[in-house]
């Protein structure tokens, strides 16, 4: 039996989340109706995340509202998938980031723990990149 690296652990509690998220959302959404592409380039440490996940939340606090996105790293570019864009408006982002390698027991491919930051994206399609602070 092979331990469970932190990178796996976040990414179940990232999809249990989002799953709330989506299901509190409900058939009668509220949010946006119109999705637009975000993409743009994840590094850490001066160098490009190998693979990894950006999560787009709706800032609920400062008002926003529709539905999660979620957004694939790999070689240090993400882009949400077609048709399933955000919505624009405030947002909490959540970066998730390993270096590319299979976990084993005595190697976690976490290259950080999950980063949060809070941004506001237009309501249209734009390029947003993140840089992962080193120490947070």
């Amino acid at each position: 039996m092979r331990a469970v690296s932190s990178f796996e652990r976040s990414g179940a509690a990232l999809v249990a989340v989002a799953a709330l998220v989506v299901s509190a959302a409900g058939c009668g959404r509220t949010g946006p109706t119109d999705l637009f592409e975000v993409k743009g380039r994840a590094t850490f440490a001066g160098r490009p995340i190998p693979a990894g996940r950006i999560v787009f939340e709706p800032d609920r606090d400062r008002g926003a509202g529709g539905m999660v996105s979620i957004a694939d790293i790999l070689d240090g570019t993400y882009r949400t998938r077609p048709g399933r864009g955000f919505g624009g408006g405030p947002c909490k982002v959540t970066a998730y980031g390993s270096d590319g390698t299979m976990p084993t027991e005595e190697h976690d491919t976490a290259l950080f723990a999950p980063w949060t930051t809070t941004i506001d994206l237009p309501r249209a399609d734009c390029t947003h990149d993140f840089t992962v602070p080193e120490t947070h």
